[in-house]
C-alpha cells in the first residue's frame, strides 16, 4: 500500500521544439529541386489531471522533476518531426496547485478527470522551406526549436467530503468510519492509531450516499502544529459539515467540546460556519442513568438545539446507525428535499421481469481461482447466441439478443452496494452472466461504475471467440482480469466445439486473443478446456498449446467439463489425463481439482429442493431447464418447484412468454 503523501513540491518543464531541417531536394532528373526541410515538432506539455482512484501522492513523492519529452527534428522531404509526448501526472480529488515562487493557486482541482496544463512545451523550429520566397531560392537555414517553460509548483491534498470526523484521539473515529463504510482505516486502543485521513462512503440508498472524512485525533495547540496538527487539519477545510466524535466516558465531555470547537475555530474561522452533529460515543460503557446526566449536562451547557446522537460503534444495532447515518445526510442536505429511496423496479430495463423476483449480484461464492468472489449476472434469464456443446442456447442461427434482456446499471449498482455492505472481505467481483456477459450492451458503463464504487479487483469470465469484436475487447479495457475460455487448436475442433455462427471463424477467435493481449493492461487468465472424444487427444492439445505459448497469459488452467450439458456425449477428462496432458504447455500451467468432478461421471444423486432452490439463487429459469441442468425427469423438478412455492420460497412469473421460477427474494 503506498504511503499516505499529501503535500509535495517539484519542478516541472516543458519539452523542447525540435529544431527545423535544412534540406534540399536532390534526385535525378528533379534539377534545381529546392529547399524541402521539414519543421521541428513541438515538446510535450506537462499535464496534471484528476484521478478519482489515486488517493495521494505517494507515487510522485520521490520526484523532483517531471520533463515532457522534446518534439523531433525536421526531416528531408518536407517530413515535419513528431511532437513530443506530454508528460501526464494524475493525482487525487481536491488537489490544489501551487506556484511555488510567489504561493498563488495556480488551479484547484475538484472534478474526477479535470485537467490542467501546468506549462507548455516549446514550440518546433520551422525548417528552410518556410523560408523560401521568389527572392530566397535557396535559404540554407532553419530555425531552432524553442526551450518549453518552467515553473516550480506545489500540490496540496484538501480532501472533498460531505461530513468530517473530529475528535480527541481513540474517541472512535475510524471505528465509526468501518461501521459506516466500507473503509479499513487502522484501528487500535490507544491514541494517534490514526496517522492519516481516511476516506470511506456511506451509502443510504441508490439516490443518496455520504463522502466521509477520518481526521487524525486533534489535541490541544493542534492549530499551532502540535501533534499532528494543521498537517490534517486542511482536510477539513472543504468538508460539507462537521460530526464532533466525544468520548462520553471522558470525565468533562463539555471541556472536550469546547476544546475541538476551540482549535476548529483558531485554525480557521470558517471552521465555525459549518454545520455539525455531536456524535457521544461509547455508550455501552455506561448506564442509562449516567448516559442520560451527560447529554442532560451537555445539552445546558451547549443548548437545545445541536442535534446529539449517542451510539456505541461496537454495540448499537444496525438501525440505530442507519439512523445515525440519516442524521448525517440532513445536516448535509438540510436545504434540499431529503429524497426517498425509489421503487428498485423502476430502474429495471425489462419491464416483463419484477424487481423482487430477480438477483443480479449473487455470493459470495467460493472458488479456488477467484477465492471469495461477488458474482453479478447482467441478464435475467440466459441470454446467448452462441451455440456451443455447453448448452444449446444459441442453436438457432437467427437469434437475437434484445437490449430488454439485459438488467440496467443502476440496478446492478444498487445490489452491488447492498452486497458489499453485507458482505466484507470480497477478494473478486466477477461478471460471469447467465449466458455470454459481453453481450451486454452496457458493460463497458458497468465497468466504470463498479470502479468507482470499490477498489476490489473486477474480473469477467467470456467465451475466448467473442474477443474477435473490437468493440468487445474495448469494452473490456478497464478491468483487473479477463478470463477467456480457450477449447480448440484448429479450426475443425472450433466448428465441433462452438457450432459458432458464420460471420465466427476460428482464425479470428485466436487473432481477437492477441490482438485484446496487446491493449489490455490488467491480466489474462486462461482457460482451457478439454473435453472426452473432442480435443483430447495429443494432436489436438498439442494445436491449443501452440497458440497459448505464443501468447503467454498471466495464468493458464486446464479443466473439463464438470457440469451436465445440454449435448450428449459431452464428458470430462480425468484429472490424471490433465496433468498428463499439462506437458505440452511451456508455461506455468494450474490443474485444478474441482470438488465436484466425481470419478464416475455417470454416478447421480436425487434431486432435493436445496438443490434446486440455489439453482435459481442467480436468475429466473424453467422447469425444463432445471431438469435439463440436473439431467432428471421434468415431473421431478415440477413436483419440487410445487412445494418450494407453497413454502414461499420460490415466485413464480412470466418471462418471454414462458413461464419461469426465482428465489422470492426480499
Amino acid at each position: 500500500m503506498n504511503q499516505f503523501v499529501d503535500v509535495v513540491s517539484f519542478e516541472v518543464e516543458g519539452g523542447h521544439g525540435g529544431a527545423g531541417s535544412t534540406s534540399f531536394r536532390r534526385e535525378p532528373y528533379v534539377p534545381l529541386g529546392g529547399p524541402d526541410g521539414g519543421n521541428g515538432g513541438n515538446g510535450g506539455n506537462v499535464v496534471v489531471i484528476v484521478d478519482a482512484r489515486v488517493t495521494s501522492f505517494g507515487k510522485i513523492k520521490s520526484r523532483n522533476r517531471f520533463r515532457a519529452k522534446d518534439g523531433e527534428v525536421g526531416m528531408a522531404r518536407l517530413s515535419d518531426g513528431k511532437s513530443g509526448e506530454d508528460c501526464v501526472l494524475r493525482v487525487p480529488v481536491g488537489t490544489v496547485l501551487y506556484n511555488e515562487e510567489d504561493n498563488t493557486v495556480i488551479k484547484d482541482l475538484v472534478e474526477n478527470n479535470e485537467s490542467v496544463i501546468i506549462v507548455k512545451g516549446g514550440k518546433g523550429g520551422k525548417g528552410n522551406k518556410f523560408y523560401a520566397t521568389p527572392t530566397n531560392q535557396a535559404p540554407d537555414y532553419a530555425q531552432h526549436g524553442l526551450d518549453g517553460e518552467k515553473l516550480a509548483i506545489r500540490l496540496e491534498i484538501k480532501l472533498i467530503a460531505d461530513i468530517g470526523f473530529v475528535g480527541l484521539p481513540n474517541a472512535g473515529k475510524s471505528s465509526l468510519l468501518a461501521r459506516l463504510t466500507r473503509a479499513k482505516p487502522k484501528i487500535a486502543a490507544y491514541p494517534f492509531t490514526t496517522l492519516t485521513p481516511n476516506l470511506g462512503v456511506c451509502y443510504l440508498d441508490i439516490e443518496r450516499n455520504l463522502i466521509v472524512a477520518d481526521i487524525p485525533g486533534i489535541i490541544e495547540g493542534a492549530h499551532l502544529g502540535i501533534g499532528l496538527g494543521h498537517t490534517f487539519l486542511r482536510h477539513i477545510e472543504r468538508t460539507g459539515a462537521l460530526a464532533l466524535i466525544i468520548d462520553i466516558t471522558d470525565e468533562d465531555i463539555f471541556a472536550v467540546y469546547n476544546e475541538l470547537k476551540n482549535e476548529l475555530s483558531l485554525y480557521s474561522e470558517e471552521m465555525t460556519k459549518k454545520k455539525f452533529i455531536v456524535i457521544l460515543n461509547k455508550i455501552d460503557m455506561l448506564d442509562e442513568e449516567e448516559i442520560k446526566e451527560k447529554i442532560d449536562y451537555l445539552k445546558k451547557n451547549i443548548g437545545p438545539d445541536v442535534i446529539m446522537f449517542p451510539i456505541s460503534v461496537f454495540a448499537s444495532t444496525d438501525e440505530e446507525i442507519h439512523g445515525l447515518s440519516e442524521s448525517l445526510y440532513s445536516i448535509t442536505r438540510k436545504d434540499e428535499q431529503i429524497l426517498k429511496p425509489k421503487d428498485k423496479s423502476t430502474f429495471i430495463s425489462n419491464n416483463n421481469v419484477n424487481e423482487k423476483t430477480t438477483r443480479r449480484v449473487f455470493g459470495p461464492i467460493r472458488s479456488k481461482r477467484l477465492g471469495k468472489s461477488l458474482g453479478i449476472d447482467v441478464t435475467p434469464h440466459k441470454t446467448c447466441n452462441y451455440d456451443c456443446v455447453y448448452c444449446n442456447l444459441g442453436a438457432d442461427d437467427k437469434t437475437t439478443v434484445n437490449a430488454k434482456n439485459f438488467y440496467s446499471v443502476e440496478a446492478i449498482i444498487f445490489e452491488l452496494q447492498s452486497a458489499l455492505h453485507k458482505h466484507k472481505n470480497i477478494n473478486y467481483i466477477t461478471i460471469s452472466g447467465s449466458g455470454e456477459p459481453t453481450l451486454y450492451s452496457n458493460l463497458k458503463k458497468l465497468i466504470l461504475e463498479i470502479k468507482n464504487i470499490t477498489e476490489i479487483p473486477l474480473s469477467i469470465i467470456t467465451n475466448g471467440s467473442t474477443l474477435y469484436k473490437q468493440e468487445v475487447r474495448s469494452s473490456l479495457l478497464g478491468l483487473d482480469i479477463v478470463i477467456p475460455s480457450l477449447d480448440a487448436g484448429n479450426k475443425a475442433a472450433f466448428n465441433r466445439i462452438n457450432h459458432p455462427h458464420s460471420e465466427i471463424e476460428f482464425d479470428k477467435m485466436v487473432q481477437g486473443l492477441f490482438d485484446f493481449k496487446k491493449v489490455f493492461k490488467g491480466e489474462i487468465w486462461l482457460e482451457v478446456f478439454i473435453i472426452k472424444g473432442i480435443n483430447d487427444s495429443d494432436a489436438e492439445v498439442k494445436d491449443i498449446a501452440d497458440i497459448v505459448n505464443k501468447l503467454k497469459p498471466t495464468k493458464v488452467q486446464l479443466v473439463t467439463s464438470t457440469r451436465r450439458v445440454a449435448y450428449e456425449g459431452i464428458e470430462g477428462v480425468s484429472h490424471d489425463d490433465l496433468i498428463r496432458l499439462s506437458k505440452f504447455f511451456t508455461c506455468d500451467v494450474e490443474v485444478p481439482k474441482l470438488s465436484n468432478q466425481s470419478d464416475n461421471p455417470k454416478t447421480t444423486k436425487p434431486v432435493t429442493e436445496e438443490d434446486v432452490y440455489e439453482s435459481l439463487v442467480r436468475h429466473p429459469e424453467t422447469a425444463e431447464m432445471i431438469a435439463l441442468g440436473f439431467d432428471t425427469e421434468i415431473e421431478i423438478v415440477k413436483n419440487i418447484l410445487d412445494e418450494l412455492v407453497k413454502k414461499d420460497r420460490v415466485q413464480v412469473s412470466t418471462l418471454d412468454g414462458k413461464k419461469v421460477y426465482t428465489d422470492s427474494f426480499n
